[in-house]
């Protein structure tokens, strides 16, 4: 939906509970799904920090989701 509705090659998405406390579909405090969309399909994969630190968990579901763009965008781009 988020590379139709933008008109872009990739799409990355990201849900969870950062915490204190889980969320209302009852993931626990520390857990994130990701999801990235682009040329070649979707990917969608699962973190989880087992910590209830919101902000370390903001930053740990942040880095993941850009290390998952950044590794399917590799594939696509020369390195060097």
């Amino acid at each position: 939906t988020a590379r139709r509705r933008f008109a872009t090659v990739w799409g990355l998405a990201e849900t969870g509970a950062a915490g204190p406390t889980g969320n209302r579909y009852g993931d626990a405090a520390g857990h994130s799904c990701l999801a990235l969309a682009g040329p070649d399909g979707e990917i969608a994969t699962t973190l989880e920090t087992a910590s209830r630190d919101r902000e370390a968990n903001m930053r740990a579901f942040a880095a993941a989701a850009l290390a998952l763009l950044e590794g399917e965008i590799g594939k696509y781009t020369p390195l060097g």
